[in-house]
């Protein structure tokens, strides 16, 4: 063979390999900035997902701490109403003059029927805290409504007595009772909602 296609093929298989070797590297390069892009995408994909769900708790115990507060509030405010009630009731004495005994059972039969009206507003918030969950609030709202019915009954069956003149020192002893009830269920529900509505909550 001689020595110019010697020459020639050489230099032909030179550019041959030449390309080869740098379309090998291109697609190397490209590989791995494909695989950068990929990771950098997934990265900033999961990112916002923790955003997104940290937004998400953030709006949900704010959400649930507004319906908890409000429904401390109203069941606060028939607690309240209900034992202004009672001291009215607890002030009366069969020694008072009638105008005086008067004017105190007729406040506490006011004070007697907001209340009723305040608890019909409780019901509502009640079914609020049962649906922003989760369900032992909706348990500890029930409770604390429900430790509610005897001191309503407590504070309207001293009202009947005080009409028909015939109370008696028991009258004031239940009332106490139930009250003291109504109010250690109250608190439960407050240390529950503060439980519930910690920086780390959760939806459950």
């Amino acid at each position: 063979m001689d020595a110019g296609l010697v020459g020639l093929l050489g230099g032909v298989i030179g550019a041959a390999v030449d390309a080869v070797g740098a379309t090998a590297s291109a697609w190397i390069t490209g590989r791995k900035a494909e695989k950068q892009a990929e990771i950098q995408s997934e990265t900033q994909l999961r990112q916002a997902l923790l955003q997104i769900d940290a937004e998400r708790t953030r709006a949900l115990r704010e959400s649930r701490k507004s319906a908890y507060l409000a429904f401390a509030e109203g069941c606060h405010l028939v607690y309240g109403t209900l034992s202004e009630a009672g001291i009215k009731l607890g002030g009366i004495a069969a020694s008072d003059p009638p105008e005086e005994r008067e004017e105190r059972r007729l406040t506490a039969r006011r004070l007697c029927n907001e209340a009723r009206t305040l608890n019909r507003q409780l019901d509502r918030l009640q079914h609020i805290v049962f649906m922003e969950g989760p369900s032992e609030m909706g348990r500890a709202a029930q409770a604390a409504t429900g430790a509610l019915v005897p001191l309503f009954g407590a504070v309207i069956d001293w009202l009947h007595a005080v009409d028909n003149e015939s109370e008696t020192p028991q009258h004031g002893a239940e009332q106490d009772r139930a009250h003291g009830e109504a109010y250690g269920k109250l608190l439960e529900f407050l240390y529950a909602a503060s439980d519930a509505t910690l920086p780390d909550i959760r939806d459950r």
